[in-house]
């Protein structure tokens, strides 16, 4: 019986902390996406905002694929960010996978130029 309900708890503890991460990553992508368009594009200051989210998040910024297109916007053009990374589950006694944690935002420029 402890077989069986040992790993079971432990997924629940993992896939918990995985939809925490995903949460915690596509805030900070949308939060990096409304400052990339009031900076006017890809700026070595929206990649520190967003380095910083997903430090606190628990994620390691070195390991996510960060892409901000286009580097830069006028008022009122979309701009995207987009974070990727891969988050490792690991339930004892089942498997253990790599699940890729994706999240993207779309924001407009906020300042004419």
């Amino acid at each position: 019986m402890i077989v069986v309900l040992l790993p079971l708890l432990l997924a629940i503890f993992q896939f918990g902390d995985a939809f925490h991460r995903w949460l915690a990553q596509d805030a900070a992508t949308a939060h990096a996406a409304r400052y990339a368009g009031e900076v006017g594009g890809d700026t070595p200051a929206v990649r520190q905002l967003l380095a910083d989210a997903l430090r606190d998040a628990g994620i390691d910024p070195a390991r996510a694929a960060v892409e901000i297109t286009p580097a830069r916007v006028g008022w009122r053009e979309p701009i995207r960010v987009t974070v990727r990374h891969d988050l490792r589950i690991a339930i004892p006694f089942a498997f253990s996978v790599d699940l890729p944690v994706t999240s993207s935002a779309v924001a407009r420029g906020e300042l004419a130029r």
